[in-house]
């Protein structure tokens, strides 16, 4: 799920270290310095082209953008597919999956420690 205060967050940041003011950057892009407002805040949800235009106006990239939003995302269709891969798997081959999990997770514990 993508956190659109997140993304709004990021966007006001980027925009005042280059010194721009909301203004600026919707004319840059051609957007309505309200639609820039409610991008910010989270009260509107932004197109792909939006996102792609506003990154360009202000020379980063859009995973800057998307920042930790990016992360959960891959994160829930990762969870998604195992899910959908694992239901399909008779006991025996279930039972392996989720041993091998464990040890994923005790040898991150052990090369952490």
């Amino acid at each position: 799920m993508l956190d659109y205060a997140e993304i709004g967050r990021n966007i006001r940041k980027y925009h005042l270290n280059l010194g721009l003011k909301q203004k600026d950057l919707a004319e840059k892009i051609n957007l309505t310095e309200q639609h820039i407002s409610h991008i910010e805040n989270g009260y509107t949800k932004l197109s792909l082209p939006a996102l792609v235009a506003i990154a360009n106006a202000l020379s980063v990239d859009c995973n800057t953008l998307l920042g930790t939003t990016l992360t959960g995302a891959q994160k829930e269709i990762m969870n998604q597919e195992l899910k959908k891969l694992t239901s399909e798997m008779d006991a025996k081959k279930l039972r392996f999956c989720v041993e091998f999990c464990r040890l994923l997770k005790d040898y991150d514990s052990i090369e952490k420690g």
